[in-house]
C-alpha cells in the first residue's frame, strides 16, 4: 500500500479553522498521482500518446476534520473494478495516531484515444493485479 505524508497548510483552513471539504479530494489526487509515477504511470506522457487516464466515480466518507499543522499521511491502494475499471482504496489518518480522517473509492478508467476511445487497462496496473 502507497503511503504519502502532508502537513496542514494555513491557506486550507476555512472559517471554521478546520481543513476545507475540498481539500481533502486534493490531497487525494495528489497520493494517486505519487502513485501511479511509482509504479511507471506518467500522465504527461501518456497524454501525449493519447492515452487518457479518467476518474469516473468518487464516494468519499468524512470522520473527522483536519486542523492547523496537523500531520497526516494518506494511503493508495489500487483494486481491479470489473475487466475495464480499476478503483484506488485511499484513507487519510493522522500521523501520530493513524486515526481515520476520511476514506473514499475512487474509480477510474483509461481510454485509448487512438483506438476509437477503448477503454482498457494500462499495463502497469494490470500487473499488479496479476
Amino acid at each position: 500500500m502507497y503511503k504519502l505524508e502532508f502537513e496542514v497548510r494555513d491557506n486550507e483552513l476555512d472559517a471554521q479553522s478546520i481543513v476545507n471539504n475540498a481539500n481533502y479530494m486534493i490531497y487525494m489526487a495528489h497520493a494517486r498521482h505519487k502513485f501511479l509515477h511509482e509504479i511507471g504511470i506518467n500522465f504527461a506522457e501518456m497524454t501525449e500518446k493519447k492515452q487518457y487516464l479518467l476518474l469516473l466515480k468518487t464516494t468519499l466518507e468524512y470522520k473527522k476534520s483536519l486542523r492547523a499543522n496537523d500531520i497526516f499521511y494518506v494511503t493508495c491502494k489500487l483494486i481491479p473494478e470489473g475487466k475495464i475499471r480499476f478503483a484506488f482504496e485511499q484513507e487519510i489518518r493522522l500521523k501520530n495516531t493513524d486515526e481515520l480522517i476520511a476514506k473514499a473509492l475512487n474509480i477510474g478508467v483509461c481510454i485509448d484515444g487512438n483506438n476509437r476511445n477503448r477503454p482498457y487497462v494500462p499495463e502497469p496496473i494490470r500487473k499488479l493485479f496479476s
